[in-house]
């Protein structure tokens, strides 16, 4: 029987990715780079959304009885870090129409960015937590290596967070 480290491995790389794009994100935010910065949010959210539809597809479909959280809980985790992701984005938006003139203006601005970040990326862990220490361990491992496989997700985050 594998180990609970082996079976998560194949969320913690799709985690690792994924948090890698956001992390490249934000220091073009606190560099005060927002036209790469919105680059940047738009790849992540891509693959975000990637994600989550392989996930709710494909993964959670296969869920077990008795499984510790339902499907419903993850769905909804999902749809808190959409919305949060799509409010974050909005912000970038306002600073990309209205571009900070001063220095103070842009430490301003990437400040009120960074702000709205950390309660994205609080659900964001929250939520890989419970997929590493639940879901990751529920689902059979080779289902979660032909997933990902198939999707083309693992590879491609792994070159994205080498970057």
């Amino acid at each position: 029987m594998p180990c609970a480290a082996d079976s998560a491995r194949h969320f913690a790389r799709q985690h690792e990715g994924l948090e890698a794009q956001l992390h490249a994100h934000l220091l073009d935010v606190v560099g005060g780079d927002f036209t790469q910065a919105e680059q940047h949010l738009r790849q992540w959210r891509t693959h975000l959304a990637r994600h989550i539809e392989v996930e709710e597809q494909e993964l959670l479909p296969q869920l077990p009885e008795g499984a510790r959280w339902s499907a419903r809980v993850y769905g909804q985790e999902h749809e808190r870090i959409a919305l949060l992701a799509d409010e974050y984005g909005e912000r970038l938006a306002q600073v990309l129409a209205n571009p900070p003139a001063t220095e103070t203006e842009r430490r301003h601005a990437a400040l009120w960015l960074i702000d709205a970040a950390h309660a994205l990326r609080h659900v964001l862990d929250h939520h890989h937590q419970r997929e590493h220490t639940a879901l990751a361990l529920e689902l059979p491992e080779a289902l979660q290596e032909r997933v990902w496989r198939e999707h083309g997700l693992a590879q491609e985050l792994e070159h994205q967070g080498r970057r």
